[in-house]
């Protein structure tokens, strides 16, 4: 009779090889990953957009009917039309010279109009961050944030930040850590492929609880574009009294140093701007600015200022005063 061959002390005992049965797994979903990452790249084309795009049309954005019972939502408020047009206003339209004419037409209220006034009493609507939406069903317009283009530079990987904030000059909330955490759970999966990702954080006045969103976006390995369509972000916030207070990207395995793209796209006052980078370590590095819009400048901040410290609170089932603790040099 011959000898079975056995070709390793596992199979000689018929027990499973815990350590071959991990690498095999792990194996099968880098390949499941990889899979994914192909078709949602393929998902990247604009053909695809285009399609996704078809797709958002059941949400698009509807015409401004202003009337007299219409209100603006914004900052958790219900702020009436008629605080900023007048009757004549609402009822006939924008008075308007028509071009090389001194005919004059009347324009229905728009959104830019709408946002125009309200920016005197709120600096922070912007027309470079602000989308405005109008939702019928409500009778309600609502300014939508919305976030530019980020990305990384590989020229500007080790340059090192310098300029920092007072304590005390930010509100005492801070974001709870959790938040934090879980964005850099999603940059980990991101990690993988490798891309960036981006998340959007609002805080909620009714609840004064924090949240975060992932907005539809199209992610790359040097870049990251908020896509999704304002009526969907509305459609989304429209029932909170929200006020959005900071963005927050992945730079996946790179260091979270901004890059010029960033710079230029992260220019609004009032919010918060943090990035994620080398989310393979077991603690990935993290850096947080504010921008001032009066000096035209990104003011880097130390995160204790915005988020929670997890590591705050002392455990007290602990006797800590077996510890001598020696000041001597």
């Amino acid at each position: 009779m011959k000898n079975a061959q056995q070709t390793d002390i596992f199979s000689l005992f018929n027990i499973e090889d815990e350590v071959a049965i991990k690498k095999k797994r792990e194996e099968e979903e880098r390949k499941k990953k990889l899979e994914e990452y192909k078709k949602k790249n393929a998902e990247s084309t604009p053909e695809h957009l285009s399609s996704t795009k078809k797709k958002q049309e059941v949400k698009k954005e509807e015409p401004f009917e202003v009337n007299h019972e219409t209100f603006i939502f914004h900052l958790g408020q219900q702020i009436p039309i008629q605080d900023y047009f007048s009757t004549e206003e609402i009822e006939q339209g924008l008075p308007s010279k028509k071009k090389d004419s001194e005919d004059v037409e009347f324009k229905k209220i728009d959104g830019n109009e709408v946002r125009k006034r309200l920016e005197k009493d709120y600096p922070d609507l912007l027309p470079a961050y602000t989308d405005m939406v109008y939702i019928k069903q409500k009778n309600m317009i609502m300014p939508v944030p919305k976030a530019k283009k980020k990305g990384l530079s590989i020229d500007c990987i080790n340059i090192e930040s310098s300029s920092s904030l007072q304590e005390g000059s930010f509100p005492s909330e801070r974001v709870p850590f959790s938040l934090l955490r879980e964005f850099i759970a999603i940059s980990k999966h991101f990690e993988h492929f490798p891309s960036e990702v981006h998340a959007d954080i609002y805080y909620d006045r009714a609840t004064k609880e924090f949240f975060m969103d992932i907005p539809q976006q199209v992610a790359h390995t040097y870049w990251v574009e908020r896509t999704e369509e304002p009526m969907v972000t509305a459609m989304k916030l429209m029932d909170r009294q929200f006020m959005k207070v900071g963005e927050i990207h992945s730079h996946h395995r790179m260091k979270p140093v901004p890059s010029s793209l960033d710079d230029e796209s992260e220019r609004q006052g009032g919010v918060f701007y943090a990035i994620v980078g080398k989310v393979e370590s077991f603690f990935p590095s993290i850096t947080v600015r504010v921008f001032d819009p009066s000096s035209e400048q990104h003011i880097n901040l130390s995160p204790f200022l915005i988020f929670e410290d997890p590591f705050k609170d002392v455990p007290t089932e602990y006797d800590l005063t077996v510890v001598e603790v020696d000041n001597h040099v």
